[in-house]
């Protein structure tokens, strides 16, 4: 795919100096191929970037640049991240605004370990247990938060281990170093292959997402400054417009045939592993743009509650559904 492969390339020579076309778009990807995020490479093979008149460029985040700051000087134009990041850029100064929510579930699995199978039947009973969640503003340790939330624990009625390579803690769980872990696919399947652990709760269809949790999950989002939404809302509106086309895509078609329109250089060098990915985690695209309002008050709720540095985050002005709703009345979707 030219565009994906351009963006590869801007990436590497580190933002360097571009035209500025009226239509062009500098997408910033956490993670470009990672099956969370396929929308934005779906929407470029598919074609419907061009439809709509816009030059995007996908491309990769950086460790060393924060996306905040891509942003806020201009070098980019938007973000493709979990929505939780629209609040902890507000806590930071940088005031950003999601325009589309593409995700409605973290596509993760809680599992326990193994050998306390016949202990741990519920989320419950994780009360005092130790679970790999990642780091502190990772989806991870947001979904952890989450479900303990749901089963009526607290902040300090789990401890949260950081991520350790697999086998590592896949051996943590045997041993009784760490008790249970939240996990995506495929490591999810490794875990229970290996027989190190078993899983008590699906959080990646809608349905398992809303018994887990109690509420939707409003995950993979697009995100701008503020500044950008009010300055060129044209360009937001055709690129909203483009990713609901998406949408309308993913939830008309099987997993194999999205796997198809998809560019071949997303999975990278093992594609069986990411088609298997796909299979099981495209159920969370299955909405049609729309930021769930009552479902993202929990999601910033439990943020919010559980670090105590976002509690004086504002949820309004994390989001806007004015562009998805003006596509959706075009008969996008």
């Amino acid at each position: 795919m030219k565009q994906l492969l351009s963006a590869l390339i801007l990436a590497g020579a580190g933002f360097g100096a571009m035209a500025e076309p009226a239509n062009r778009v500098v997408l910033v990807i956490d993670r470009i191929n990672e099956v969370r995020n396929l929308p934005a490479a779906l929407a470029e093979s598919l074609g419907y970037f061009k439809e709509e008149g816009l030059l995007v460029t996908l491309t990769e985040g950086r460790d060393e640049v924060p996306t905040e700051q891509l942003l806020e000087d201009g070098r980019a134009d938007a973000s493709m991240a979990f929505y939780h990041h629209t609040i902890m850029s507000q806590v930071a100064g940088h005031a950003s605004v999601s325009v589309i929510d593409l995700g409605i579930s973290p596509a993760l699995t809680l599992m326990v370990a193994t050998r306390l199978k016949d202990q741990v039947k519920t989320v419950a009973d994780l009360k005092g247990k130790k679970i790999f969640t990642g780091g502190a503003n990772s989806g991870k340790t947001t979904t952890a938060n989450w479900l303990m939330s749901h089963a009526g624990l607290g902040n300090n009625d789990f401890t949260r281990l950081p991520l350790q390579d697999r086998d590592k803690m896949a051996a943590a769980l045997a041993s009784g170093e760490a008790d249970a872990i939240v996990a995506h696919e495929p490591d999810a399947s490794y875990y229970q292959k290996t027989g190190a652990a078993v899983a008590i709760a699906d959080i990646t269809t809608p349905e398992g997402t809303k018994k887990s949790l109690g509420s939707l999950f409003p995950t993979t989002s697009v995100y701008m400054t503020e500044e950008y939404v009010k300055s060129h809302p044209d360009q937001v509106q055709h690129l909203v417009n483009a990713l609901v086309k998406t949408l309308k895509f993913i939830n008309s078609h099987k997993a194999s045939e999205v796997w198809a329109a998809l560019p071949k250089e997303i999975a990278g060098k093992d594609a069986k592993t990411y088609q298997e990915d796909l299979e099981r985690d495209l159920p969370m695209f299955f909405t049609n743009g729309l930021l769930p309002e009552a479902d993202a008050k929990m999601e910033f709720k439990v943020f919010t509650e559980f670090q105590p540095k976002y509690a004086g985050a504002k949820f309004e002005p994390t989001y806007t559904n004015k562009f998805v709703e003006a596509a959706l009345k075009a008969n996008r979707l």
